[in-house]
């Protein structure tokens, strides 16, 4: 598979430069981009391409931390509808959990993926595997440094301005200057480390955001899924998330059933799903949770009709499982919904 990357990101790194007083549509060019493309949202670039961009942003700037400065420059369309999905997220695990489902959208190369512990969670970027391109075993630093300073200033854009995560590890070289890292970030970087991943505080990420709109998040979800149908190619888990929702339900979703529907074996299927980072699983706990969250939000369900539509054989099972995902049952969630504080409660 060939990767690609969205113009809305060459477009941020040529705005970056122009803060540096910086000739962009040049260096864009230099990098064999087409300065004409940028402005337009459904354009694509070779990730060779992009990363060839992220060097020269580095050389020409004299700037080893450019990369983090990008994430100042975001807007929520540098991530196309996917960017309002976030801010319109129930709460920052909603958000994060959305990005990793569509990052596709931003970069075909990149694999998101954000689990659960005690009292944290950890979200772990990097490289999807079966990318043919040599470059992208090891992205260059800069593009790795504004990946994940994107997402700690998307978080910070939804929760307010003194988010930190818990902990960094980076797996790029210790760079001679750490100060812009420990500044950015909040926390000391741990470097040289064997993955990327953010660590964040799993009370934090479970708060209701103040701008949650789930009319809103459904809105640009179909925009998401739309552009990604037209413009990217599907991937084996967006498949299989798709016909679980269809077949939910009818109270009968399988992997053996999904594999029957997709033309392949439960091996191959598992197999592919593996490749991606992901399983059958993870996948129908993901998009229950997901679902019971917009049932709930927009609260003209009752549990037992949720119950039945997220394919739980018993409104126990629901229950259950519902506190798992947010610490609460449905009823006290929904309670707590209702008598939530006004959009000043962070002041």
């Amino acid at each position: 598979m060939n990767a690609t990357t969205s113009s809305t990101i060459a477009l941020l790194v040529a705005r970056t430069l122009e803060s540096y007083q910086c000739d962009a549509r040049s260096i864009v060019r230099q990098a064999g981009l087409d300065p004409a493309k940028l402005m337009d949202p459904n354009a694509r670039f070779p990730v060779e391409a992009m990363q060839r961009l992220w060097t020269l942003a580095v050389e020409v700037t004299g700037d080893p931390a450019f990369g983090l400065e990008t994430a100042r420059h975001l807007h929520p369309t540098t991530l196309h509808a996917l960017g309002y999905s976030w801010m319109a997220s129930t709460n920052l695990r909603d958000g994060l959990e959305r990005m990793a489902r569509y990052v596709n959208i931003v970069s075909t190369a990149a694999a998101l993926q954000l689990e659960e512990a005690d009292t944290y969670f950890d979200f772990r970027m990097g490289v999807r595997s079966g990318l043919t391109q040599r470059d992208l075993k090891r992205p260059v630093d800069a593009s790795t440094d504004a990946g994940m300073a994107i997402v700690v200033q998307l978080c910070r854009t939804a929760y307010g301005s003194d988010f930190n995560p818990l902990r960094v590890k980076m797996s790029r070289a210790r760079p001679q200057d750490e100060g812009p890292y420990t500044r950015f970030f909040g926390v000391p970087v741990e470097f040289s480390a064997p993955e990327n991943v953010l660590y964040f505080s799993k009370e934090e990420l479970e708060e209701h955001l103040p701008t949650a709109n789930p009319d809103l998040v459904h809105a640009n979800d179909e925009v998401v899924k739309s552009y990604l149908a037209r413009f990217v190619p599907s991937s084996t888990a967006m498949k299989v998330r798709a016909k679980i929702i269809e077949e939910l339900p009818s109270g009968h979703i399988s992997q053996a059933a999904v594999a029957r529907a997709l033309h392949v074996s439960t091996r191959s299927l598992q197999r592919k799903l593996e490749a991606e980072n992901t399983g059958y699983r993870a996948l129908l706990d993901e998009t229950r949770r997901e679902l019971a969250s917009r049932y709930m939000e927009e609260g003209n369900l009752s549990v037992s009709e949720i119950t039945y539509l997220l394919g739980f054989s018993e409104p126990s099972n629901f229950t259950r499982a519902f506190k798992r995902w947010t610490g609460s049952p449905p009823t006290e969630y929904r309670d707590k919904r209702e008598h939530r504080p006004g959009v000043l409660a962070h002041g």
